[in-house]
């Protein structure tokens, strides 16, 4: 069972397993205190936007889902972050596309996990166009298995930077890098699964590597196709909503024994920003490790790393 509803005193307590990586220390129990409003054995059904906006399950559902203050924030070339709030805990997913008709592209939550209920949602949307605009509605789901959909809004992308064109990125599984020692992936999971390593190699920002609670310990070591010549390196945190699992500053470790170096430590404080920082001078090597220095505990780990080199 994926979580356990009880109604009691006015309010609805959901308690999550140890298989979401939110949780080190057993079940996660959120209670969210809801006014339960009268009339409450009275079917209501929601209705948010159009008339064909509740989804799939057509029984009769007790307590209406709205969404409320749904917005566009942090919006740059290639990421938007929509949040939003709902009058019930739901899982939530933004679906989105070119046009209003075309909403064939969806993201959701990683940090949720697929039977995460909240109030308040955050949906990162990676990999986008520059300079493009996006259509986009969020869709929940409740404990009960009713889904809702927002309105369709847009937002529009910013254009791309040039600097960014002139930069390849070496340090992807598609360009043949590869993972050869890891701290940990959260539940014993393999590099190419779910919470796995290669999440933080794949260049998608809407995957993520979790360690099995690793903490400060995080870390991983990627071995590049050949030798290359560093310039730049990005690293965004994961995180979850209670704050932990943020790694808040990072170094780059290149060789061993008496070789060993060490470059850094650099800042990565907010876990919803990509960071870059220009490697002077630069880095010549094959293989780098990532490590944590500060995090705020528990599962940490990356949504992306990645190293650039001239792509000229």
């Amino acid at each position: 069972m994926d979580h356990l509803l009880s109604l009691e005193d006015n309010s609805i307590t959901y308690v999550y397993p140890d298989s979401h990586p939110g949780s080190m220390f057993g079940g996660r129990l959120m209670r969210e205190r809801l006014l339960l409003a009268a009339g409450l054995a009275a079917a209501v059904l929601a209705s948010c936007g159009d008339d064909d906006s509740v989804l799939g399950n057509e029984a009769p559902v007790t307590l209406q889902v709205e969404f409320q203050d749904l917005r566009v924030e942090e919006i740059s070339a290639q990421r938007a972050v929509v949040r939003f709030s709902t009058t019930l805990p739901t899982t939530c997913e933004v679906e989105y596309g070119l046009t209003a008709a075309d909403l064939d592209l969806s993201a959701q939550d990683p940090t949720m996990g697929p039977a995460g209920l909240f109030i308040d949602h955050e949906v990162s949307l990676e990999g986008l166009r520059p300079g493009t605009e996006y259509h986009f509605r969020a869709r929940s789901t409740t404990a009960e298995g009713a889904n809702f959909r927002s309105e369709v809004l847009t937002f529009t992308t910013l254009d791309a930077a040039a600097d960014i064109l002139q930069l390849l990125n070496v340090a992807t599984i598609a360009q043949g890098a590869s993972v050869t020692h890891v701290s940990s992936n959260f539940g014993g999971a393999a590099n190419d699964q779910t919470w796995g390593a290669h999440n933080a190699v794949d260049g998608d920002m809407g995957t993520e590597w979790a360690t099995d609670g690793d903490g400060d310990e995080a870390s991983i070591t990627i071995e590049l196709t050949s030798e290359q010549t560093l310039r730049r390196f990005l690293f965004r945190s994961r995180k979850m909503p209670d704050g932990s699992s943020i790694i808040t500053s990072v170094q780059l470790v290149v060789g061993q024994g008496t070789g060993r170096r060490t470059i850094g430590p650099f800042e990565t404080p907010d876990p919803d920003v990509a960071y870059t920082f220009d490697l002077e001078p630069p880095l010549i090597t094959r293989v780098v490790t990532v490590e944590a220095v500060t995090t705020t505990g528990g599962n940490t780990g990356a949504r992306e790393i990645q190293l650039f080199v001239d792509g000229s």
